[in-house]
């Protein structure tokens, strides 16, 4: 297996690039490289995982991962399908933080975007309705001139960080890469359970896709992730069950059984623990959304 550290191309020596993603799903790999990624999900949804965060990205969502922070944006089962018409689109710029730091970001009136990088290092989101301003801002990119492009990117930053709306995602900032294999092995991991969430898994299966003993796995995901394997098996559950909850017509428990629950009680309890609210209240929320 490649290593998971992506070299972002660099055309010339501008500090920055701008670069559209088109296809029928997102990379599905948990990676990180050291630029800063700021993207606008123009079509697609997905299991989003950042750092140590599992949530869901969808249409309109802007995202800001800072240097070396793992993610993936895991499509949904559907956008892997043969027959799929489904498509994936993504407007994102990636530039150095060290290049911005020392020069734009330096100056007194752009010293207050030093904020967002900083909160980067964990992830930001920021949910934008439709015709939302910045996504019309991030969907002039890619046809702009390098100067315009650089202005847009300044625009972008400034109303990110003005808006307390945004939402910082992981807990956990990772501001440097850890060695290339464990990154593979967590990989590995993050698949398997995101393949296989809703069929039983035992701590021994996932073991053994990480090539490790049980005890040895139990203390490497804990130092990688801040979690335990069961806690964050049930987060990939959970989330995945709140998406059936809000779009399909199945009543919970046939939910909790497609997600990998044996016992009700126990589905509850954990979505509960996990969302704050039981799934029938859950399902209310969702419903008065203007949403």
């Amino acid at each position: 297996m490649k290593p998971l550290l992506f070299k972002v191309p660099a055309i010339d020596d501008r500090t920055f690039r701008v670069e559209q993603h088109n296809s029928a799903h997102f990379y599905r790999l948990l990676h990180f490289h050291p630029e800063i990624q700021l993207t606008l999900i123009q079509e697609g949804e997905g299991t989003l995982i950042v750092g140590d965060k599992i949530d869901r990205f969808s249409r309109n969502d802007v995202l800001m991962l800072g240097s070396n922070l793992p993610h993936v944006l895991r499509s949904d089962p559907g956008y892997f399908a043969p027959e799929s018409t489904r498509r994936s689109t993504s407007t994102t710029v990636f530039f150095r933080a060290e290049h911005m730091e020392s020069t734009v970001f330096s100056l007194p009136e752009t010293r207050h975007l030093l904020q967002l990088l900083h909160e980067s290092q964990h992830g930001v989101r920021f949910r934008c309705g439709e015709g939302h301003p910045l996504t019309a801002q991030f969907e002039s990119l890619p046809t702009q001139r390098p100067l315009e492009q650089f202005l847009t990117l300044l625009s972008i930053l400034d109303y990110l960080v003005t808006h307390s709306n945004r939402e910082v995602l992981s807990v956990t900032a990772f501001t440097h890469p850890q060695r290339p294999e464990d990154h593979q092995r967590l990989e590995r991991v993050f698949s398997f359970i995101l393949d296989n969430y809703h069929s039983p898994i035992t701590l021994e299966d996932v073991a053994n896709t990480a090539n490790l003993t049980p005890g040895a796995f139990c203390r490497f995901f804990r130092q990688h992730t801040r979690k335990t394997f069961s806690t964050l098996l049930n987060e990939v559950r959970v989330e995945h069950a709140c998406r059936y909850l809000r779009e399909s017509k199945q009543t919970i428990s046939q939910i909790a059984f497609s997600c990998g629950y044996t016992n009700l009680s126990n589905f509850n309890r954990q979505f509960k623990e996990i969302t704050g609210m039981p799934p029938g209240e859950y399902i209310r929320s969702y419903n008065r959304s203007p949403d």
